[in-house]
């Protein structure tokens, strides 16, 4: 941990994951002093293990705004920070398998179209097959619904662009322990406590991802965030065949690198039962019967968590993490089945390594950001629910903004975090 030349601050952000570090840089750029605190390393949790997606397509149209403004900065990432990430502007390709698949998709084109004035349109299966020639359409698929100006980014090499920006504009950052406690008084943040150390600030921005709900509930904020555990492989490169669009599957979703690797991963993941899981049960009742296959329930995970782990740890382009989750080997199998099924003339490609990652999620599927009522300087961004990477930038920027007592520069309204808070949304109901 490194040690700060002192404990008074303007703004304390907590997380080093792709929204903390971007906070960071962005509230550095408004004039103000900024410690960042993190318990590992920049992007060594879901920021860095995730498919490197940067996508409006087919997007909850409440996080719409936040996305396409998100866009708007990664167009220009690499020249504003001085470093290549990876960004592609290659579009993003959602296959449809029957004509069911292809309504559902025209619907939420039309409504983008209509009042985001986004790019999507449907393709035929041929225009899908002459789009990505080594794409098999005689396996299923019947169209596609296409957004060209999407694009993709490698999340450890985003992250960390962001995080050493921020050095560059004057943070100070705090890495290798936890904050124990977020300090509040009349109503008001004071800062956060890091073990027996407290280092004070008018404004506390809390990002840590998976990590936020507990801290938060310290606070006074009980969010009902839940944990899933997501696996993803990589096969090995094969540079010479460019398929530039990010591509969704039925179950896959598939990003060649910047290396010309395949990152994979099934769509969902595993909810590890934990001992407070009765505590949010209720708020997920909806998702479970309307989604059964978002989550498979391991039962045992209290105890494997005693048991010593025989899995070698993955080659991956991120530090590592002191969690450690571990991919399941049938996860990386669905996967790599579509992938094949999909493209079999790739199916000669090896898998070269696989991680996981614990996607934060929220009910509704939709991310928190924003001030905390009751709480004056309490600024909040997590629950990204597995597809925080594209708009984290823009979530960064909103969250410095706000720090500096500016406006939003996109409609947030509907990612209030007191929206799960009965007490605040029966008064602004009344």
């Amino acid at each position: 941990m490194e040690a700060a030349s002192t404990r008074n601050w303007d703004v304390i952000v907590v997380g080093g994951g792709i929204v903390g570090c971007s906070a960071a840089y962005y509230a550095a750029r408004n004039g103000m002093r900024v410690l960042l605190v993190e318990r590992d390393a920049p992007g060594s949790a879901q920021s860095g293990r995730n498919l490197g997606f940067v996508r409006q397509q087919n997007r909850d149209f409440r996080e719409l705004p936040l996305m396409i403004g998100a866009l708007s900065i990664w167009k220009e990432i690499e020249a504003e920070l001085g470093c290549r990430v990876g960004w592609q502007q290659g579009g993003n390709l959602s296959l449809a398998f029957s004509e069911a698949d292809l309504v559902s998709r025209r619907e939420w084109q039309k409504r983008a179209a209509e009042e985001f004035g986004l790019d999507t349109r449907i393709l035929s299966a041929a225009e899908t097959q002459a789009l990505v020639p080594q794409l098999a359409t005689d396996r299923g698929v019947v169209g596609a619904m296409y957004t060209p100006s999407d694009g993709k980014a490698e999340p450890a090499r985003a992250t960390r662009a962001f995080f050493d920006a921020a050095l560059a504009a004057g943070v100070a950052f705090a890495f290798g322990e936890p904050v124990t406690r977020m300090d509040t008084s009349a109503g008001k943040i004071s800062g956060v406590q890091i073990r027996d150390r407290l280092y004070r600030a008018s404004t506390v921005i809390t990002a840590a991802g998976a990590g936020s709900a507990a801290l938060l509930r310290k606070a006074g904020l009980d969010l009902p965030q839940e944990f899933v555990r997501a696996t993803v492989a990589r096969t090995v490169a094969r540079p010479e065949l460019k398929i530039p669009p990010c591509i969704s599957g039925q179950q896959t979703g598939i990003r060649q690198d910047l290396n010309g690797a395949y990152v994979i991963s099934v769509a969902g993941g595993e909810y590890d039962l934990r001992l407070d899981s009765w505590r949010h049960m209720r708020w997920y009742e909806a998702t479970r019967k309307s989604n059964p296959d978002a989550a498979r329930i391991d039962y045992l995970a209290p105890i494997k968590r005693l048991l010593p782990s025989r899995m070698p740890l993955p080659v991956a382009d991120f530090p590592p993490s002191r969690d450690r989750p571990r991919p399941e080997p049938f996860r990386v199998e669905q996967a790599s089945r579509e992938f094949c099924r999909l493209f079999p003339g790739l199916a000669d490609l090896e898998i070269e390594t696989s991680w996981a990652g614990i996607i934060d999620t929220m009910p509704d599927v939709v991310p928190v950001l924003g001030p905390v009522a009751g709480i004056s300087g309490m600024l909040v961004g997590t629950g990204f629910s597995g597809h925080g990477f594209g708009p984290g930038p823009m979530a960064g920027k909103v969250l410095a903004d706000l720090a500096a007592g500016r406006q939003s520069l996109v409609d947030i309204s509907s990612l209030s975090p007191m929206r799960f808070d009965k007490k605040w949304t029966s008064a602004k109901a009344g």
